[in-house]
C-alpha cells in the first residue's frame, strides 16, 4: 500500500533529523517506506515542497501536543507551561541528537516558531489581556518577542546543556505581561 503523504513527510523529518536536512534526500524516504521516488514526487513537487509540507504537519502537531499539556488555570501559568515544554522538548533534542544538523538552519527554526509558538503565545495573549490578567497592548510582538527570548534560551541549552536558562525567562515573561 502507497504511503500517504503525511507518512512521507513524517519520515522526512524523521531522517533529516537524525541525517540532516541536507544528506537526507527523496531516495532515502522513498527506500525507507519501501515505496518509489515517483510516488513521493506524486505528493511533492521537489525536497523543499517536502520539508516545507513536513515542517507545516510537524508544527501542527506539536502545537496540538504542547496545548494539551497546559492545564493551569491562570493564562499566565499556560503560557509559562508552554515555555516550559519548548525549552524541555529542547533539551531533550539536544540529548538525543547532539549533532542534528537541523538546528543550524535559522529559517527552519523561524518556520517552526512562526507556525507554532508565535500563534499559540498570541493566542493566550490575547485571551489574558480579555481576562483582565495582563497588560500587553500588541500581542503579536510581545508574542516574537518572547519566542525571540525562548530561542536565545533554547542556543544556550544547546551550548552548555549545563545551563538552566528556564527561571530566567520565565520571570522576564511575568514581568513583560504585568502578571
Amino acid at each position: 500500500m502507497p504511503a500517504s503523504k503525511d507518512e512521507i513527510a513524517a519520515r522526512f523529518m524523521e531522517l533529516a533529523f537524525r541525517y540532516g536536512y541536507r544528506r537526507t534526500a527523496v531516495e532515502d524516504v522513498a527506500r525507507e517506506l519501501h515505496i518509489s521516488k515517483k510516488t513521493v514526487y506524486e505528493h511533492f513537487a521537489s525536497k523543499a515542497d517536502l520539508q516545507r509540507y513536513a515542517t507545516e504537519l510537524g508544527a501542527r502537531r506539536q502545537r496540538a501536543r504542547v496545548e494539551s499539556l497546559l492545564t493551569d488555570t491562570t493564562v499566565l501559568g499556560r503560557v509559562q507551561q508552554a515555555i516550559g515544554v519548548a525549552l524541555s522538548d529542547a533539551r531533550a533534542f539536544f540529548e538525543s541528537q547532539p549533532n542534528a544538523e537541523l538546528v543550524e538552519i535559522p529559517e527552519l527554526t523561524a518556520q517552526i516558531n512562526d507556525l507554532v509558538f508565535v500563534p499559540m503565545v498570541r493566542d493566550l495573549l490575547v485571551e489574558g489581556v480579555a481576562a483582565g490578567e495582563f497588560d500587553v497592548s500588541d500581542p503579536e510582538m510581545t508574542a516574537a518577542f518572547f519566542v525571540a527570548m525562548g530561542t536565545e534560551a533554547v542556543r544556550m541549552i544547546r551550548d552548555d546543556p549545563a545551563c538552566r536558562p528556564e527561571p530566567l525567562l520565565l520571570e522576564s515573561v511575568r514581568r513583560i505581561v504585568g502578571g
